[in-house]
């Protein structure tokens, strides 16, 4: 999750931050895949999506990151308390790397994708505040703040997956008018 405060301003907008994206079948199974390896090990699953320029609503590829979590939550418990089974970290500077790299290869990151453990899929008070740069609760159930939007231009996808396997998958998007992060539909498409 988004940690650098110099990050602190919103993204600009592109096609794919607005939603109503279309996403392989076979990157939602990657995805699902990720969610189930990551219940395993008892984490969060994360990662990003992307596709074409010249298709911007198209997510035709995978990419899993690293959920750096429980090494937060190892080095200072105070201030990450929660662990990779609730939270999920990235090595921001390499996401960075990949959403310039991407744009300029004509293959932009167009969403982050993350799983929640025996939980819905919904985008939580962290997730929230974090991904639009706001202020994240300090402590299990305490207040938090929005931010003034997401540092990357992206859509966001939460996958639930329980014991049983995957149950659900929701994309967010921001909205500026309503400063929060509001659901928006997609499409499974073959391939």
């Amino acid at each position: 999750m988004v940690t650098d405060p110099s990050r602190a301003r919103p993204a600009p907008q592109t096609p794919w931050s607005q939603g109503d994206l279309r996403i392989r079948r076979s990157v939602l199974a990657a995805v699902e895949a990720d969610a189930l390896r990551g219940y395993a090990a008892d984490e969060e699953a994360c990662g990003y999506l992307v596709g074409p320029a010249e298709d911007p609503l198209l997510c035709d590829a995978h990419v899993r990151m690293d959920n750096l979590a429980n090494k937060l939550h190892a080095m200072d418990p105070e201030t990450y308390f929660r662990t990779a089974r609730m939270y999920f970290a990235f090595n921001e500077a390499k996401f960075d790397r990949a959403v310039r790299e991407g744009a300029s290869a004509g293959r932009p990151v167009k969403v982050i994708y993350h799983s929640h453990l025996d939980a819905g899929a919904y985008f939580s008070p962290t997730d929230a505040a974090v991904m639009s740069c706001g202020e994240p609760p300090s402590e299990e159930g305490g207040a938090w703040k929005p931010g003034p939007g997401p540092a990357w231009p992206l859509a966001f996808l939460v996958t639930s997956v329980r014991a049983a396997g995957v149950d659900d998958h929701k994309l967010f998007v921001w909205s500026a008018e309503e400063r929060a992060f509001v659901e928006s539909p997609f499409t499974l498409i073959d391939g």
